[in-house]
């Protein structure tokens, strides 16, 4: 009884995970004063950069900060009218995000605000639940939603999951978005009512009544686009010469707001029917604030995801893309934090969900500001802006928002040329954008996204389960045939092997040099290092972590490249190999697989296995399991004295074999018989001529 308590103990206090607890429990306390300050000073950063504010840099953050404001109210009204809320709540929705950042922003250059996308996601799910409670409600309890998920991510530091969204997903989605958000607003921009849902079926409908579309509006919402045209031509023609010319072409949509709400003033105050529909703002100042109802935030709380992955990417990438250019780095989780406290503020406030928009961040950059300060002047205008400027809103036209709406997304549209650069680049890619942009079109923006994330996370794992070793060994040409057995194939020196691909050279030398062959394809090539392998020797390259999804199809890869290779070894260790020979099965399938592949089976014995794991980050208990069979199998099937040995191992991964119980020692210390050796290189592995004399006198089988 003594002896098995003693084990326990002993079990318990080499324990690997009890001691980190311990450790963790023991140090903690300690840190925890000077961690307290460190983490509250990360979480404001003004603390830290406001000692150093320079006075000679207010101007230009003045002048950075009102830019932004001016663009915001164009922007902030079109993307509430996108959302399906009333438009003023989108001027609502600016201010709260500027002040925060200049409290807890980590980028000078982001402006977070409405976007077109977050408009088109939170219109959605006001569709569906616009029969229970009001627009602006369900809006507000989105934005709820996304700030709460927003501050976990931030607080818990589960960022990286957003990774799985890639790059190609996002391609597809915002391309498709963009085609969705400028066909829902052509009806108003030729003034049509009673068109379809469905962004296809807009389009044709649109079409097909041509002859009723209404001329004073198609007047006034053509003019704007042709406005906003020419100032972006100027922009792009003359920009770089004045600074003037440059701040008016990025400000041309409140130029062309101011133009035609003026026109449409003149024309209609004095008509009891006004000749185009106009937007009628009203406003009273900032709301008096409002608490989200707890049913409905029940409602949103598995629909506000999408909103959240759309905002939390777009404000990340952005944010990163502009400190790369302006010399400095962001905080990604305390903008995952900002983003939180932002959004939950907010929705007090009648709002929309808000996240960075690169328009508006392009501008700011523009503008040379020098520090998160401009937010204060961007709140400051945009308060101005509800409280005196936005009577004179009333009679902006409609139509004027729709071509200000679709101006802006139609440069969202991913270029063809990149969709056939991920055609070229990646099938899987390609067909992730692709899901991303049908999907999105045709049934919703929420599955759209959803699908094309599930689609890459199934490709991720696909990868990992179908992750295999490459498997190299010696060949003579004398000894190595091709696949009609009538002639012996050439050397080659393979300088890749990539999964799927194998690029292969001939190339001359001398008979006596060996090259390397991967046996698990029917291509010769040899192991990326260049080192010859002698002839008893099989070398076991593992390309990725080896767990539970790869780590039976691995063992079984390494394992039918030995047997192809190398004859059976009679082991009298394991019994009696002829009362297996009723299954002929296998023996036939090797035998196939010889004559395809051209592989003619060694004169000698396998003496030694080398597995690399230059290439592995990660091992979890099936792997190990795996590798222990692989073991076993190899010293049953081609000899009970086959060497193991181990290349690369890196520190966790051999923590786990020592914690599995599996002996290792390393070849240039103290040596125990039962260990397996860990070499410092590859080519020492491979050349150590330690006990190759081993498998003498042993009975191989005739090939």
């Amino acid at each position: 009884m003594e002896k098995h308590v003693a084990v326990v103990k002993k079990e318990l206090r080499t324990d690997v995970t009890l001691n980190r607890v311990a450790t963790f429990a023991r140090t903690v306390p300690g840190r925890l004063p000077s961690a307290s300050k460190q983490y509250l000073l990360d979480k404001l950063p003004i603390i830290q950069w406001l000692p150093r504010y320079s006075p000679s840099w207010i101007v230009q953050d003045f002048m950075a900060g009102l830019t932004i404001g001016v663009l915001l109210i164009p922007q902030g009204l079109a993307y509430a009218k996108i959302a399906t809320i009333p438009i003023e709540n989108g001027l609502y929705s600016c201010w709260v995000p500027a002040a925060v950042m200049v409290f807890m922003g980590t980028s000078k250059d982001l402006s977070t605000g409405p976007t077109s996308i977050l408009g088109l996601l939170t219109a959605e799910i006001i569709r569906d639940l616009k029969n229970e409670y009001t627009p602006t409600d369900i809006s507000s309890a989105v934005a709820l939603m996304v700030g709460i998920w927003s501050l976990l991510i931030g607080l818990l530091g589960l960022g990286f999951l957003l990774d799985y969204v890639s790059i190609p997903v996002l391609t597809g989605f915002i391309s498709a978005t963009a085609f969705v958000i400028g066909m829902g607003q052509v009806k108003s921009l030729v003034g049509l009512d009673n068109v379809p849902d469905g962004a296809f079926n807009q389009l044709a409908n649109t079409l097909r009544r041509l002859p009723h579309w209404d001329g004073p509006t198609c007047g006034i919402g053509f003019g704007t686009v042709v406005v906003l045209l020419i100032f972006e031509k100027i922009g792009k023609k003359w920009g770089h010469k004045h600074f003037l010319i440059r701040y008016m072409a990025s400000s041309r949509a409140i130029i062309v707001m101011v133009i035609f709400t003026l026109i449409s003033y003149l024309v209609n105050k004095d008509r009891d029917e006004y000749l185009w529909d106009i937007s009628e703002v009203d406003t009273d100042g900032i709301q008096t604030p409002k608490a989200t109802d707890a049913a409905l935030l029940s409602k949103v709380v598995a629909r506000s995801i999408a909103p959240l992955v759309a905002c939390t990417l777009e404000h990340q990438a952005v944010g990163k893309a502009f400190a790369r250019r302006n010399h400095y780095a962001i905080d990604q989780t305390q903008e995952f934090n900002y983003l939180g406290v932002t959004n939950i503020i907010n929705s007090f406030f009648g709002v929309m969900p808000v996240g960075g928009a690169i328009s508006r961040t392009a501008v700011n950059s523009e503008c040379n500001v020098r520090s998160p300060l401009n937010g204060a002047f961007t709140a400051g205008f945009i308060i101005l802006t509800l409280y005196v400027f936005s009577p004179a809103l009333y009679w902006l036209p409609s139509s004027t928002l729709a071509a200000i709406i679709i101006m802006a997304v139609i440069h969202l549209f991913g270029p063809i040329s990149l969709i056939w650069h991920y055609w070229r680049v990646s099938l899987a890619d390609f067909i992730a954008c692709m899901v991303s942009f049908w999907v999105t079109i045709f049934v919703s923006a929420e599955i759209g996204i959803g699908a094309a994330a599930g689609w890459s996370v199934a490709w991720t794992l696909l990868r990992s389960a179908f992750a295999t070793p490459s498997i190299h060994a010696s060949t003579n040409s004398s000894e190595t045939t091709n696949a009609s057995g009538t002639a012996p194939l050439p050397l080659t020196r393979v300088f890749s092997t990539m999964t799927g691909t194998t690029a292969t050279a001939t190339v001359q030398q001398p008979q006596q040099q060996p090259s390397d062959l991967p046996l698990n394809t029917a291509s010769m090539t040899e192991n990326a290092s260049g080192l010859p392998i002698p002839e008893d020797t099989l070398v076991v390259r593992f390309r990725d972590s080896i767990f539970f999804p790869n780590a039976g199809r691995g063992k079984a890869a390494a394992l039918e490249a030995a047997q192809l290779a190398y004859p059976s070894v009679a082991s009298p260790r394991y019994g009696d190999e002829g009362e297996r020979s009723w299954s002929v099965a296998a023996e036939r399938r090797l035998a196939r697989l010889r004559e395809s592949r051209g592989v003619v089976v060694r004169g000698m014995p396998l003496a030694v296995v080398v597995w690399d794991f230059g290439l592995v980050p990660f091992i979890d208990a099936t792997g190990l399991v795996a590798l222990a069979e692989l073991k076993d199998d190899l010293r049953r099937q081609l000899g009970a004295t086959v060497q193991v040995r181990l290349v690369a191992l890196e520190p966790g991964v051999r923590r786990r074999f020592e914690r599995a119980g599996w002996q290792l020692a390393d070849a240039d210390g103290l040596i125990n018989g039962a260990a397996d050796l860990v070499y410092p290189s590859l080519e020492r592995a491979i050349w150590d001529e330690r006990d190759r004399d081993s498998l003498k006198g042993i009975t191989t089988e005739k090939s």
